[in-house]
């Protein structure tokens, strides 16, 4: 077996390491479809840390069928020249880029200018919209704008193609899934046939742009239900698929309805969960094949490429740190920002409709605008608070070549992260600590643990600017009967400083940590126990990304665990709670806790006491108000950036 910086060939396309950046759409895209500065200057920045290949987001073959929003295409020969200079500046940094070219077919938001999104079949896409069947006469003229654009990326100097037929998603993907595809003409039923408009665009496209261009297929090794396609399936259809015209295969996995954490796996999900199929393939392949699917760790990397498969893909590894593959092949491992597989700002910023970032590098997309250039005036930078904001603060001043110092009241750094790595599936949060310790240590910032800080500390510190992360503090509600002095917070459970080992258990409050603390509670059972979560709202998790969600809530089901919505905490006794839920009162008697998990409220006092005593006094994080990590961390990258 090759190792992770040996060349790969596919096709005609050489690249000088066996790691590519994988596809993911981030919102970046311009609306005339063309790559745009904070795109290229995303793009670039990965090729300069390394990378072999970057394969782009996905690029419609048909201008007028958008997929997420605004999506990359060719739309004239402008645009084709446009992508030409593209490709040049990352050719500059000897990384080969490749487009992910694809109909999107089902998934394309045609619907919404009044277009019903055309599929294998009728059924109801990702967005519950009704699909509609593709009639004959319209196949030739989709396999051409496959070939057409297929010559476009060829012209605009791009080293080849990805074509995308995974996931049971989009137009390829519908085709080749007997999930999607109930068609009873010559595109439908068995596995050959479902395959046929697959070869046929695969011919078209070697016909266009010749035999030796690369064509990288991007497939689902097992579609992982019981009505979809399975690795045999896959297997069977690889001879064929390299006859004609395949020259590597990207193995992926799962469908994108039914199983979203298993096309991005946050949260619990296994790294490299697709490595059983792909090695499967990889057995009947006379071509590279290629492993995607949370790698996230470079010793994994290395591993699976010196073992099991030919080159390896990373996404979210790479927005977390663009210098991934750099730092790896330099052996500087502890510097790498390491992907947690939270989502929360990959995936999360995206279902809201906003640019996508990552918690650990909120530069992600954002890379002239955060750049970590040298102050103009070396200044020295307090930092008040140790939780990940503060700790990212001190960081990124001293990569500015600031002095820094940085206070903590407690023995540890790390703040709510400390807790929030605690529930099951959540240890990989925990990366974001050690790592930032280490960066601390490496930039030589100076910490100081068990320092209550005050104005008058502050004084003694002289410093030219001070930035409060102080945190927040556990929120209680407005209930009667309730004990500030007495309530049992989700914090203080997760903490171990109160053990429960079973009971009749009330949780109060229904978002993440809510769900999280009620899937600690059964992880930790030793004797009999009953969960009765009640959140005021219709649904609970309304805070979780929906990778994270989707797991949990199966999780939940199988559990003790009772979930109640649309119920208001109206009274609480010493064991018994009175609750509104929609109008009726319902009470639950012999409670042995209550534990509320009601969010947070900002611990600011001594900003208020600094913010007019001195200069420069900025406040971050939760002590601003009560956020995320993603917000605490892109507060601290946005203030340092300004200094």
């Amino acid at each position: 077996m090759a190792g992770l910086f040996e060349q790969l060939r596919i096709g005609s396309m050489t690249l000088k390491n066996r790691t590519f950046m994988a596809p993911m759409s981030l919102g970046y895209e311009s609306q005339d479809g063309c790559v745009n500065q904070a795109m290229q200057d995303y793009w670039e920045a990965r090729a300069k840390g390394g990378v072999g290949c970057i394969i782009l987001d996905a690029l419609s073959v048909d201008p007028r069928v958008p997929y997420l929003g605004n999506t990359l295409c060719f739309r004239s020969e402008e645009s084709v020249a446009a992508f030409a200079r593209f490709t040049q500046a990352i050719h500059a940094y000897g990384c080969k880029v490749i487009p992910q070219i694809t109909h999107p077919g089902p998934e394309s938001i045609s619907a919404f200018f009044g277009v019903p999104p055309v599929a294998s079949s009728s059924y109801l896409n990702s967005m519950g919209q009704k699909t509609r069947e593709l009639t004959l006469e319209e196949i030739p003229g989709i396999i051409q704008a496959y070939a057409r654009t297929a010559l476009q990326a060829k012209q605009a100097g791009f080293d080849g193609i990805e074509l995308h037929c995974a996931h049971a998603y989009m137009l390829l993907g519908s085709f080749l899934s007997p999930m999607r595809n109930k068609r009873t003409d010559c595109y439908g039923g068995c596995l050959e046939n479902r395959a046929r408009l697959l070869y046929e665009v695969l011919d078209a496209i070697k016909e266009a742009c010749g035999r030796d261009f690369p064509v990288i297929l991007r497939i689902s090794g097992s579609e992982r239900d019981p009505h979809g396609n399975t690795v045999e399936d896959i297997r069977s259809l690889v001879p064929s698929l390299i006859a004609h015209g395949v020259d590597a295969f990207e193995v992926s996995g799962g469908t994108q309805y039914e199983q979203c954490n298993k096309i991005i796996p946050c949260n619990g999900e296994p790294a490299a969960l697709n490595l059983t199929e792909a090695k499967a393939i990889r057995e009947v392949s006379t071509v590279p094949v290629i492993l995607v699917g949370k790698i996230n760790e470079p010793r994994l990397a290395m591993k699976l490429v010196e073992q099991d498969v030919d080159a390896v893909v990373l996404g979210r590894a790479l927005i977390s740190d663009p210098e991934f593959v750099n730092k790896t092949q330099q052996g500087r491992f502890d510097e790498i920002a390491p992907c947690a597989a939270c989502g929360i700002g990959c995936i999360g910023e995206q279902t809201k409709r906003r640019k996508a970032t990552c918690v650990i590098n909120p530069a992600a997309g954002r890379e002239r605008e955060l750049a970590m250039t040298p102050c103009a005036q070396k200044k020295r930078v307090l930092v008040i608070g140790g939780g990940i904001g503060g700790m990212a603060a001190a960081r990124y001043a001293a990569m500015r070549g600031c002095e820094a110092v940085l206070l903590e009241r407690s023995q540890c750094l790390g703040g709510q992260l400390n807790i929030a790595c605690v529930p099951p599936h959540k240890q990989e949060v925990s990366k974001w600590v050690e790592f930032l310790k280490k960066e601390l240590k490496r930039l030589n910032v100076t910490v100081q643990m068990g320092c209550e800080a005050n104005p008058q500390t502050v004084e003694q510190y002289h410093s030219d600017v001070v930035i409060v992360a102080t945190g927040a503090v556990p929120q209680l509600p407005p209930v009667e009967g309730l004990d500030p002095a007495d309530a049992l917070t989700a914090d203080r459970v997760l903490a171990g400083q109160v053990v429960i080992p079973g009971g009749n258990v009330l949780v109060v409050g229904g978002g993440m940590v809510g769900l999280e603390l009620c899937e600690y509670l059964v992880q930790n059972q030793r004797d009999p126990l009953q969960v009765t979560l009640v959140e005021m709202t219709d649904k609970v998790g309304g805070d979780m990304v929906v990778n994270n969600y989707v797991p949990a809530m199966k999780r939940l089901a199988a559990m003790p665990v009772k979930l109640l919505t649309n119920c208001k905490l109206c009274a609480v006794g010493s064991d018994w709670a009175q609750l509104d839920c929609g109008g009726q009162t319902q009470k639950l008697e012999n409670l042995t806790h209550i534990v509320y998990a009601c969010g947070y409220r900002a611990e600011n006092a001594l900003y208020q006491q600094l913010k007019d005593a001195f200069p420069e006094v900025y406040c971050i994080g939760d002590a601003s108000s009560p956020r995320n990590a993603l917000e605490a961390v892109r507060g601290a990258c946005e203030t340092v950036a300004k200094l």
